[in-house]
């Protein structure tokens, strides 16, 4: 059928009225007013064939753009498609009925992604390896990716070789994390079955030539230079495998800026009883180690790896202030507010999902300052109603372009109360 866009979806799609249903259908690769002749199954299209193309459409400038899900908007010209990622906040803001300023867009991409995740699938003598595409469980298969940092595009063909070497008949998939660190690639397949010897010869040779940090397979170490380590402020963090960091350096930097300068506020105006902050989905430390050089940190982290690594950079850096670690999952068990009594202010940034239940804890404890960071505009949204119906001021909200070209979005606000 043919359909005309008449916008472009929180996801990256274009959203095209549906004539024989009345609905909607999401068609990737379309822009605003655009017409094409497509093929759609319930709410999902695909371009058949375009027939009209928008003013604001440009050529991408990667080769798999078209069918690539790892980039879903590099055909968008730049100030159109900065004006609609920003809208994406002020649209979920007024979701729940929030009015708050919206700054300008940050660009923060950098230098380019320093981690990307690959999927790779090999076929006989055939392998497969890039981001899934668009509209589909399909590999699209590149042997390069112009947004992500240098260091990672250069590697592209020993990464092909390792995921070659390692994918076998019985297991021929396999997702490549892959990580720019200081000393080199930080490089985890995680593939299910037994770690060869020849898993670790080839392995072994692999990062060697091409100086790697670290190569680990599954759950077990294959060989490692030089160990892998991001900075976070004074403190060198070495990061579990496969482990989160914020996509782009710059996009860290803009987040943290935030996080440092209501930091200074907050310690201020605090008295000295309430000297402590807290970092909630602390991670690896990315705030929480930044933190530690103005005030005492309690890190609050759910998975094991992210949370030792923290606290061993912590134990290893002079001239912090003490950290404390606990691991929670602070979806089941959210801090209290007993817990949280006392603190000058609290950093909270949760996975997609937000932090409903702990906002709730939040809302009653009457913490001075909460920064608020989210991934997610409308569970960003969602929570940062919970502390306004509790009597916290919401601040400007900061979007953080780190995942340019996408649906992606990090947002960021700080909460006073009072």
């Amino acid at each position: 059928m043919q359909v005309t866009a008449r916008a472009i979806g929180a996801r990256g799609d274009a959203v095209c009225p549906d004539p024989e249903t009345g609905g909607s259908v999401f068609v990737p690769g379309l822009l605003p007013a655009e017409r094409a002749e497509i093929a759609a199954r319930g709410e999902r299209g695909r371009i058949r064939e375009r027939l009209t193309a928008s003013e604001e459409r440009v050529e991408p400038f990667c080769s798999v753009a078209e069918r690539c899900g790892g980039c879903s908007l590099q055909h968008w010209q730049g100030d159109a498609y900065r004006a609609w990622k920003r809208q994406l906040v002020v649209d979920a803001l007024a979701r729940e009925q929030i009015a708050a300023e919206v700054l300008p867009l940050v660009d923060a991409g950098g230098s380019g992604r320093r981690r990307v995740a690959l999927h790779a699938r090999k076929m006989g003598t055939r392998l497969l390896l890039g981001f899934t595409e668009r509209a589909g469980h399909a590999i699209a298969d590149t042997d390069d990716c112009p947004v992500a940092e240098a260091s990672i595009r250069k590697a592209f063909p020993a990464l092909r070789e390792l995921a070659m070497a390692v994918l076998t008949p019985k297991f021929d998939t396999a997702t490549v994390f892959v990580t720019a660190t200081g000393p080199g690639l930080d490089v985890h397949v995680a593939r299910k079955g037994p770690v060869t010897l020849d898993d670790r010869l080839t392995g072994g040779e692999i990062l060697a030539r091409e100086g790697w940090a670290r190569l680990s397979i599954g759950s077990e170490l294959i060989a490692e230079g030089t160990p892998p380590v991001v900075r976070f402020g004074t403190a060198k963090v070495a990061p579990p495998p496969g482990g989160f960091l914020q996509a782009t350096d710059a996009g860290e930097a803009a987040l943290a800026g935030i996080v440092m300068d209501a930091l200074k506020t907050a310690l201020n105006a605090a008295p000295k009883e309430a000297r402590g902050v807290i970092d909630l989905y602390a991670g690896s430390g990315a705030f929480a180690l930044r933190m530690a050089s103005l005030a005492p940190v309690k890190a609050v982290e759910g998975e094991a790896a992210p949370l030792a690594a923290l606290d061993h950079a912590a134990r290893h850096t002079p001239g912090l202030k003490p950290v404390t670690v606990l691991q929670r999952d602070l979806a089941l068990e959210p801090l209290s507010i007993r817990e949280l009594a006392g603190a000058a202010m609290v950093v909270v940034d949760p996975p997609r999902a937000g932090a409903k239940e702990q906002m709730e804890q939040l809302a009653g404890s009457g913490i001075p300052v909460i920064v608020s960071i989210s991934c997610n505009p409308s569970t960003f949204a969602r929570d940062a109603a919970i502390l306004i119906r509790a009597g916290y001021r919401m601040g400007p909200v900061t979007p953080v372009d780190q995942f340019v070209h996408t649906a992606h979005l990090e947002c960021a606000a700080v909460f006073t109360k009072g």
